[in-house]
């Protein structure tokens, strides 16, 4: 029996031999190593921490955990840093995770998928 995730999302291998936490996460992954092999990007990771920092002054939560966001994806495309989410559906805390990030990462091209 299959094993679910909060929403419902099953744990899925790319071809890469990679353990995502969809499917739609595993068949985005095989596509940017398709375009990895093609040269059309590079220095592919996945998994890549950000954590939020203003003025010099990490964010932590009460409990003193710091703030931050784990992107799914991170290459350079033409001389440019991106990041990629891949999203089945928007939940709750994403829109101001996601605007907070574009403040203080405005330098990176950001795309949700």
């Amino acid at each position: 029996m299959k094993r679910f995730g909060k929403y419902r999302a099953v744990k899925s291998q790319c071809n890469a031999g990679h353990t995502h936490d969809s499917k739609k996460e595993a068949a985005y992954c095989d596509l940017l190593h398709i375009r990895l092999k093609c040269g059309e990007i590079s220095d592919l990771q996945t998994s890549v921490q950000f954590w939020f920092s203003i003025d010099g002054q990490t964010l932590k939560h009460r409990n003193g955990r710091r703030v931050g966001y784990l992107a799914d994806f991170a290459f350079i495309e033409n001389g440019k840093n991106v990041v990629v989410e891949v999203k089945g559906f928007s939940v709750r805390d994403w829109p101001l995770r996601r605007a907070i990030f574009c403040a203080l990462y405005p330098k990176i091209d950001f795309r949700e998928v």
